[in-house]
């Protein structure tokens, strides 16, 4: 991870002691949505960079909105999900 959290261990360590669960249609969710944007960037990465070509605008742009999307769902489950 680029840039983890002061805190995280400790909270990985909640979340294995307290034994904390996302449910699973969550996980679904999050699976669907966010494996899918992550595909299609390294498709586009692997398909210019990996194969010594540059990156095209339009691929950049392509990349873009993808890592828009990603973070358009979460905002949007964020706001769904009770928290705390």
């Amino acid at each position: 991870m680029a840039n983890p959290l002061s805190n995280e261990k400790e909270i990985y360590e909640k979340i294995e002691k307290e034994e904390l669960n996302i449910p699973l249609e969550v996980w679904k969710l999050m699976e669907h949505h966010i494996n899918n944007d992550i595909y299609m960037i390294n498709l586009i990465i692997g398909s210019t960079v990996l194969d010594g070509e540059s990156l095209s605008e339009e691929n950049a742009k392509k990349i873009i909105n993808h890592t828009t999307a990603i973070k358009e769902f979460m905002d949007k489950l964020s706001k769904l999900v009770k928290r705390k």
